[in-house]
C-alpha cells in the first residue's frame, strides 16, 4: 500500500475497509511470492533435502563456480569488487575456493547496493523488497519473480515439514501498523481474506487488551501463529501475567525474524498450547536455515552456502553466506554479523545436510510505553530512512526515545520526519523524539548493532529476576 494512502487515508476507513484495503495487500503479495515459479521449486526442494553429502557437495561447488562468473560478468560491484582484489572467478571451482574472495559486509552493500542489482535485468520487471534493518542497516533488495519464489518455496518446505500448508489459516505478527496507533477498543486485528491470514498488531498488546484478543483467538482457529518470536512473546507473556491461556490452541508455532529464546518457547506451550520451531533467513536471501523436527537448524544447501568460521575461546562460528537463489542481486561471502553454534555428528532426522544446534543473532530489545505496552518488532520503523547508514533507537526514559543515526549521502529532514511519523504511529502521541547523529554506533561483541536499546526496559527486567 503507498505511503500516502497509509498515511492519511487508511486509518480513517471503516474497519470493514481496511480488511479489504489488507486483503488486497495480501493478493497482490501472494500474487508475486506464488507465481508459476513456486509449486515447482517447492516441489524439487522436497526430493533434494534428504540428499547424500556427497549429492550436496556436488550441488553446492557447481552453483559457487557459476554464480561467482555469472556475478562478475553481470554485476558492477562485483566485477569491480573482484578486479580491485585480484580474483578471478575461474579460479573459483568449489566451495573450498571461497575463502580467497574478502567478506562482503553490510556496509559495504549500503555503500554498493545501486552497482549490486545485474545488468541482465530492466529493473521495472524486478520486484523490490526493503530489509526490516534488525541490525541498523535497511537496505533495498531486488527479485526477479523465480528467485522470489524460490525464497518462499524454501520458507514453506520448512513449514510443510510440521504439516503446514499454504492454504493453513494463520496468524501473523509483524510489524505493519495495520490498526491505527489510536484505536481504543478491539478489533485488535485486520483479516487478509484471500490469504485465509490475520495481522495481530504487536502495538496493541497489554495487559488492558489481552483478554480481548484471547476471545477473539478462541472463536477463531488457526493452524499456527508465525512471525517474530519477540512480538509473539508479548502477547504469551501478557497472557501468563493474567493468567489467560488459550482454548483453541494453534497446531505450530512458527518463529522467524529474531530469536526464538528457551524462555519463549517455554511460555508459548503455556500460553498458547503449542510447540515451537523457526527457520533463520533474511530479505537478501544470502543464506537460510531451517529446523528439522529434532530443533536443529539445517542449511537450506539448494539455494546456498554457509561457511562457519569459529571465534576464539567460545563455542560460536560467525555465518558467512552465499546465495545463488535469486541472480538479479546476489550475495558472496556476505557477513550479516549473525553467530551460531554447530551441531556435532549427523542429525536424529536423517538429513546430510550441515547444521546448527542455534544461531545467536537478532534478538533486540523492546519500548517500553507510558501505558505498559511492550512495542516489539520496532526494526520495521527503521527501513524508513533511506539515506540513513545506520540508525538505533535508544529509550532512555519511559516517555521518550532518541533516534542515533549514522547518516549517510542525502540524509535531511525527509528521513527525520519518516522515522519520527513511523514510530508514533507505533507507539503513540506521547513520546518525545529526538535525533542524535552519531559517527559510528556501539556494536556488541558479536559484532553486531542492537536496533533497540531500552533503559525502561532493561530495569524491568532486572526487578523481575
Amino acid at each position: 500500500m503507498a505511503s500516502s494512502f497509509t498515511e492519511k487515508i487508511y486509518p480513517r476507513l471503516p474497519i470493514l475497509l481496511q480488511n479489504l484495503a489488507c486483503s488486497y495487500y495480501g493478493w497482490k503479495k501472494a500474487g508475486q511470492r506464488y507465481n508459476r515459479f513456486f509449486d515447482k521449486h517447492l516441489a524439487s526442494f522436497k526430493e533434494s533435502e534428504f540428499w547424500s553429502q556427497e549429492q550436496i557437495r556436488n550441488h553446492q561447488d557447481s552453483n559457487v563456480r557459476d554464480i561467482v562468473q555469472y556475478a562478475h560478468r553481470n554485476v558492477p560491484f562485483y566485477r569491480r569488487w573482484f578486479d580491485e582484489h585480484g580474483i578471478k572467478p575461474n579460479d573459483i571451482e568449489s566451495i573450498d575456493h571461497l575463502a580467497a574472495i574478502p567478506v562482503l559486509t553490510k556496509e559495504e552493500v549500503r555503500r554498493s547496493q545501486s552497482e549490486m542489482v545485474s545488468n541482465k535485468y530492466d529493473r521495472k520487471n524486478l520486484i523490490k523488497e526493503s530489509t526490516s534493518g534488525t541490525t541498523g542497516t535497511p537496505l533495498t533488495i531486488y527479485f526477479t519473480p523465480e528467485g522470489l519464489a524460490k525464497q518462499w518455496a524454501i520458507w514453506w518446505r520448512h513449514k510443510s515439514r510440521f504439516g503446514l500448508h499454504r492454504t493453513s489459516r494463520h496468524l501473523s505478527f509483524g510489524g505493519k501498523a495495520s490498526v491505527p496507533q489510536g484505536q481504543v477498543g478491539p478489533p485488535y486485528w485486520r483479516s487478509d481474506f484471500f490469504g485465509k491470514r490475520v495481522y495481530l498488531s504487536v502495538y496493541h498488546i497489554s495487559s488492558e487488551t489481552v483478554a480481548d484478543i484471547v476471545k477473539f483467538l478462541d472463536n477463531n482457529h488457526f493452524e499456527f501463529f508465525t512471525g517474530a518470536a519477540s512480538g509473539m512473546f508479548a502477547l504469551s507473556s501478557a497472557m501468563e501475567e493474567n493468567g489467560l491461556t488459550l482454548a483453541n490452541p494453534p497446531k505450530w508455532i512458527v518463529a522467524g525474524a529474531d530469536v526464538l529464546l528457551p524462555s519463549f518457547k517455554k511460555s508459548f506451550e503455556k500460553a498458547f498450547g503449542a510447540k515451537s520451531t523457526e527457520q533463520y533467513g533474511m530479505s537478501e536471501f544470502a543464506g537460510n536455515m531451517s529446523c528439522c523436527e529434532y530443533g536443529n537448524f539445517h542449511v537450506d544447501f539448494e539455494v546456498c552456502h554457509v561457511e562457519k568460521i569459529p571465534v576464539d575461546g567460545t563455542p560460536y562460528s560467525r555465518l558467512i553466506l552465499t546465495g545463488w537463489g535469486n541472480d538479479a542481486m546476489p550475495f558472496i561471502r556476505y557477513e550479516v554479523g549473525d553467530l551460531a553454534v554447530p551441531h556435532d555428528g549427523p542429525c536424529p532426522c536423517g538429513r546430510e545436510s550441515e547444521c546448527f544446534k542455534s544461531i545467536d543473532g537478532r534478538l533486540e530489545d523492546y519500548v517500553i510505553t507510558p501505558d505498559g505496552r511492550k512495542l516489539m518488532g520496532m526494526n520495521q520503523v527503521l527501513q524508513y530512512a533511506e539515506n540513513a547508514r545506520e540508525i538505533q533507537i535508544y529509550q532512555g526514559s519511559i516517555d521518550s526515545i532518541v533516534f542515533r543515526i549514522v547518516p549517510g549521502d542525502g540524509f535531511g529532514v525527509a528521513d527525520r520526519a519518516a522515522l519520527k511519523r513511523e514510530f508514533l504511529k507505533r507507539a503513540g502521541p506521547e513520546f518525545s523524539v529526538d535525533f542524535e547523529i552519531v559517527d559510528a554506533l556501539e556494536r556488541a561483541s558479536s559484532g553486531k548493532i542492537r536496533a533497540v536499546i531500552s533503559e525502561p526496559a532493561r530495569q524491568q527486567n532486572a526487578h523481575r529476576q
